[in-house]
């Protein structure tokens, strides 16, 4: 049988050729077969073009760069012995989502270990990849740590009780900002409470790097999600961070990129 891979960048160029014409562009989650042999790429030393066809079968064959597809059910990497030595680097991060920005990566690595260890999330490998997973989607593959949209957009916050938003101005000022989007004055107020920040008097924190890490790890706690990700229930964890199943198959692609970086050599992502 073929080797299938996942798009894990928001939209990859589907080729004619490595470097040539550009057939379609293919969308995180979209998959393709391998069909022939793959070419090195002589732009990126790191990269190869995969000679593949997408699925569900139909288009012509074409070539993708191995540098924004992961392997479906892919291996872990080689076993080290100590789960508890797990980590995360800047170059592991930029494998996970090859369209990160630099800033954020750096940020979100400087004080990993010590901001994520209290909350167990490096107690095991699945827990990180799940954690991981979840981030890199919500963050649009660590591209930002800010809503989109704008001010325009925002406004659709003013006057949201619910959100604690009962001052002029404040649907604009408290929009989303970090890993899992904190969002409205109230939210900014808890939080910051939480992690000794005064988030709610200096929203714009909440976007920088090593905060937004720590108000993740809090919603990821409040949300008790360590206990389905020792279930390896993806479909549970995505329900209790985005209130359905929005981007299922994306946090899925994110997870199965994960498990090629963190996870068990000896057991499949088995999602």
């Amino acid at each position: 049988m073929a080797d299938i891979y996942e798009v894990i960048v928001g939209s990859l160029n589907f080729r004619s050729a490595p470097d040539g014409p550009i057939l379609a562009t293919l969308r995180r989650a979209s998959r393709v077969e391998v069909v022939g042999p793959s070419q090195p790429d002589s732009n990126d030393a790191r990269a190869t073009w995969l000679h593949v066809r997408p699925l569900p079968q139909g288009a012509p064959n074409g070539f993708v760069s191995d540098r924004y597809v992961t392997l479906v059910d892919a291996p872990g990497p080689p076993a080290t012995g100590n789960s508890s030595g797990l980590g995360v680097s800047e170059t592991q991060l930029l494998t996970l989502s090859p369209t990160g920005k630099a800033w954020i990566l750096k940020a979100l690595v400087d004080k990993f270990a010590d901001v994520v260890e209290p909350y167990g999330i490096l107690q095991n490998r699945r827990r990180l990849c799940h954690f991981l997973a979840q981030s890199a989607h919500e963050s649009a593959g660590f591209r930002t740590l800010e809503e989109f949209g704008g001010a325009t957009y925002w406004g659709r916050y003013e006057g949201r009780a619910d959100l604690g938003n009962t001052q002029a101005g404040d649907g604009v000022l408290y929009h989303g900002r970090g890993i899992f989007q904190l969002t409205g004055r109230a939210n900014y107020k808890s939080m910051g409470t939480k992690i000794n920040v005064d988030l709610e008097g200096e929203p714009h924190l909440a976007a920088e790097g090593d905060i937004s890490l720590r108000t993740a790890c809090e919603f990821w706690k409040s949300r008790r999600l360590e206990r389905f990700a020792d279930q390896n229930d993806i479909k549970e964890i995505t329900r209790r961070i985005n209130g359905g199943s929005n981007g299922l198959a994306d946090r899925t692609a994110f997870f199965r990129r994960a498990w090629t970086i963190w996870g068990d050599p000896n057991q499949p992502p088995e999602v």
